[in-house]
């Protein structure tokens, strides 16, 4: 079953449980496995994916408000006085 923040291409999502895996065995001389790496990525996608999600909403509006400023002032400079 997907879940709203189940975005991750199964390529990405294997890179992702791999680097998790190698960096717990790399800071501690402990292992874990595929689960409690998926678990892990899991609990990062659910608590920070939103933010992330909403930080890209905030600079695609950005981008195009400064974009339609500029379209503005171009048709601005179109006007014709009589």
């Amino acid at each position: 079953m997907l879940r709203k923040f189940d975005t991750l291409s199964k390529d990405l999502e294997r890179k992702c449980v791999d680097e998790v895996i190698t960096r717990v065995q790399e800071i501690g001389d402990s292992e874990i496995g595929i689960v409690a790496a998926e678990d892990i990525i899991s609990i990062v996608k659910q608590n920070l994916g939103p933010d992330i999600y909403n930080m890209g909403l905030h600079d695609a509006k950005k981008m195009f408000e400064e974009r339609f400023s500029d379209i503005s002032a171009d048709i601005d400079v179109l006007e014709q006085h009589v």
